[in-house]
């Protein structure tokens, strides 16, 4: 079984594209063997569920900001599908982790090792509010095709 672990606040606008990508997915791919979990943040308790015996892969969904570095704005790139090991990258022992420390947890704590995979989806407006950019907008249907694309390597 895939899991797919969607994060983000719907409050902050485009910040909640990765729940929003793991239901749409979801959705469109009736046969895959997967499970959805959508959180405000990364937190260790997700660290059980990584572990868990049915799951052989991972995809992690967020939000991402790219700034022009001439003009100190956010610029939307493409949407990114990164690899990733259980190398922890950082040192927090608090609420917020990133998806290479949860990986290092189920590894240290259970054992477990799945494949996984970072999608980091490019946005634009994280202001308080509901609703996405047409950036986010873009980003999401673009990262929808691309995950379905990676779900049918994975199922093969």
């Amino acid at each position: 079984m895939i899991l797919i672990i969607g994060y983000g606040n719907s409050l902050r606008r485009d910040d909640g594209v990765g729940p929003a990508l793991a239901r749409s997915v979801k959705e469109r791919c009736g046969d895959c063997d997967i499970r959805v979990l959508e959180a405000h943040q990364l937190a260790p308790e997700l660290a059980d569920e990584i572990a868990a015996p049915d799951v052989t892969a991972v995809l992690f969904m967020d939000a991402s900001v790219a700034r022009d570095a001439n003009q100190d704005q956010e610029v939307p790139e493409g949407v990114e599908i990164r690899k990733l090991d259980s190398k922890a990258l950082t040192q927090s022992f608090g609420h917020h982790f990133d998806p290479s420390t949860l990986l290092a947890y189920a590894e240290h704590l259970y054992g477990k090792h799945p494949q996984a995979w970072l999608i980091s989806i490019p946005c634009a407006d994280f202001d308080f509010g509901e609703g996405f950019s047409d950036a986010a907008r873009a980003s999401l249907a673009s990262a929808e095709e691309k995950v379905l694309e990676l779900l049918s390597r994975l199922k093969a």
